[in-house]
């Protein structure tokens, strides 16, 4: 049977047909915006930035937001407005303090291996630096690649190979101010350490004070530590799946209050503050949890040997990840132990001006067209075309 034109124009129009939305998504609270919000459906994702804002485009009408903590809203395009508000979940106020001999996080780390992924595996991801300099952005470097790993969590008895550990860079955008006033250079983390940090999810339970309490009518568990001294405060929580103990938000901030300097040449710096806050979550045909996005952040005072001044260098690393467990080739391009600013690769504007994944925020559109105007003479380390 033949089609008529009319039906096969029909038929091309709705396997092409796309919905797309942009919006900020705010706590309803207190009107904050909210990151690592994943904004998703079946076949797409992406993630609202520091500014709470997104841009979603997809060929299924159907839309999920979702943030560890928050009420879950499920709509089509059409229902969404500009300005998208998340409430809380409720936590139940019957706090419980472990004081048993087997406590619920040693419950918790025994149960990695059954519900993290123990062999090989492979994942896409986009990985964004922010650096300032007294408050004022400094630079900045974007990165999408794919992943190749051997275990999800680094065990330190097991000695790894250069194989164990593979990622192919496939678009980098990097723009930022050389050095600061005092022509020092920050040093940023390496791939592999990023990526070693956020999956260090582990404390020792006899050195912190830990409570828990149930939540989201007991299908969640939160699990706060704290340590407090002198010199040192350290506080956090995990969020826990009550049915199998399986971890799908870990947050830990580390404040030093009387941390001594370390001596580089002729600086001196200390590392005063330290956040790690990762998310996971489960995968359908796997049965099994991944990183889907986190963070880390820090801040470094520097000062000189006379201690004349005084300078902050802060770093922010935001990690969203896709197509967990693929079957994808990794060819390598990228060497995972080096200082993430200083690695290379071409900057695609085909990409960078249609991605969606993870928007500019406003404060980095204007350090971008600040930089590169040509008026300025600032000492640029950049892939960018002006």
């Amino acid at each position: 049977m033949k089609l008529s034109l009319f039906t096969l124009l029909l038929f091309s129009f709705f396997g092409y047909a796309q919905y797309s939305t942009s919006a900020i998504v705010l706590d309803s609270a207190d009107n904050s915006p909210l990151e690592f919000v994943g904004i998703y459906n079946s076949k797409d994702h992406t993630m609202t930035n520091a500014d709470g804002r997104f841009q979603f485009t997809s060929t299924i009408d159907s839309v999920v937001i979702y943030r560890p903590g928050y009420q879950t809203i499920k709509a089509s395009f059409n229902h969404l407005k500009d300005t998208i508000f998340l409430e809380k979940s409720i936590l139940e106020l019957d706090e419980v303090v472990v004081t048993n001999q087997k406590s619920i996080l040693q419950e918790v780390y025994e149960s990695l291996n059954s519900n993290y992924s123990s062999e090989p595996y492979k994942e896409k991801f986009m990985l964004r630096a922010i650096n300032k300099y007294n408050g004022e952005m400094h630079r900045i470097e974007d990165i999408t690649g794919k992943l190749s790993i051997k275990n999800m969590f680094k065990d330190d008895s097991t000695k790894e190979s250069k194989k164990d550990f593979l990622v192919e860079l496939t678009n980098m955008r990097k723009l930022g101010l050389k050095n600061d006033a005092k022509d020092i250079y920050l040093i940023f983390p390496s791939l592999k350490s990023i990526y070693n940090s956020l999956t260090d999810i582990k404390i020792t339970e006899s050195k912190y004070d830990i409570s828990e309490n149930e939540f989201n009518n007991g299908e969640n568990i939160k699990v706060e530590f704290s340590k407090l001294s002198d010199s040192t405060e350290i506080t956090g929580y995990y969020i826990l799946e009550t049915n199998n103990l399986a971890i799908t938000e870990f947050k830990c901030e580390i404040l030093n209050k009387l941390g001594h300097f370390n001596t580089n040449k002729s600086a001196l710096y200390r590392t005063n503050y330290t956040k790690q806050h990762v998310f996971f979550k489960k995968d359908r045909n796997k049965n099994l949890y991944h990183v889907t996005s986190g963070s880390i952040d820090f801040n470094v005072i520097i000062t000189d040997k006379e201690k004349s001044y005084q300078a902050n260098h802060s770093l922010n690393l935001v990690l969203m990840t896709s197509d967990n467990f693929g079957k994808f080739q990794v060819t390598k391009n990228a060497n995972v132990t080096k200082d993430l600013f200083k690695l290379d690769y071409p900057y695609n504007p085909n990409y960078w001006d249609v991605q969606n994944q993870l928007l500019l925020t406003d404060e980095m559109t204007a350090f971008i067209e600040k930089v590169q105007d040509p008026q300025n003479d600032f000492k640029v380390s950049s892939n960018l075309k002006n």
